[in-house]
């Protein structure tokens, strides 16, 4: 695709897509990524959310519901940003901040740096490589850090993606197409397996109406108060994850 001259994000920009984005500006208080990926930090923060009944002892799950807060931060403005205005801004972990909600979950994003031209490739990897990066980075952390498999959230990345594709409704469909590939190609360039293969899937209800599914579950149902998601994979299934 030939470059574009970028623009930034409008403001109307930012109301029709509801992007949390924090301006450098602002007086909300704002937490560097390295330091909020700290065990300490998301040890206060995961029993400030989730109170100490839940906290340790369902970290897994813990972190997988906190997790979404991050995808749904993060991803939306980076794909509004490139496929709707031909920009980014550079996404290595220090150079993001997050805000939080008085509940102790995410609620908007920095971007400490300067916004600037994203790629302009037709491949999807190619052109939202920085994205990947910062989401592989941030999923191992995590994975690690909360004994949960890396499956489980690159899922909810995907199911944040696609809902963003979605909504994309005045974005042209090759460029949609761009975004989608990251979710319809099963192997990326160089052969390695794309987590995002098939995030989501639509599939036929009784009713002839499509229900969205999600393909690995998020652990969710494992807590009471919190149940199973919306577009969970284990609807009218045994809860049995071990093949996910």
């Amino acid at each position: 695709m030939p470059q574009q001259p970028w623009q930034m994000l409008t403001c109307d920009d930012v109301a029709r897509y509801d992007l949390k984005i924090v301006q450098g500006h602002s007086a909300r208080s704002v937490i560097a990524l390295p330091h909020l990926l700290r065990g300490e930090t998301l040890d206060r923060l995961l029993l400030q959310v989730y109170g100490p009944t839940l906290m340790p002892e369902n970290l897994p799950v813990l972190v997988s519901q906190w997790f979404k807060f991050y995808a749904m931060q993060l991803i939306p403005p980076v794909i509004v940003a490139s496929l709707a205005r031909d920009m980014t801004w550079p996404l290595q972990l220090d150079q993001l901040g997050f805000a939080l909600h008085e509940r102790g979950v995410l609620d908007g994003v920095r971007f400490e740096g300067a916004a600037c031209a994203a790629s302009s490739s037709d491949d999807p990897f190619e052109r939202f490589a920085a994205l990947l990066e910062n989401l592989q980075s941030v999923i191992e952390h995590l994975s690690l850090y909360g004994e949960v498999a890396p499956t489980v959230l690159w899922g909810s990345a995907g199911d944040y993606l696609e809902t963003c594709l979605r909504q994309l409704t005045e974005v042209d469909h090759q460029r949609l197409e761009i975004g989608y590939g990251l979710l319809r190609q099963r192997l990326q360039p160089d052969g390695r397996r794309n987590p995002l293969y098939r995030a989501i899937t639509y599939i036929e209800g009784p009713d002839g109406l499509l229900i969205r599914r999600r393909r690995t579950c998020c652990l969710s149902y494992q807590v009471e108060w919190v149940g199973r998601c919306e577009h969970c994979p284990l609807q009218g299934s045994p809860l049995n994850i071990t093949d996910l």
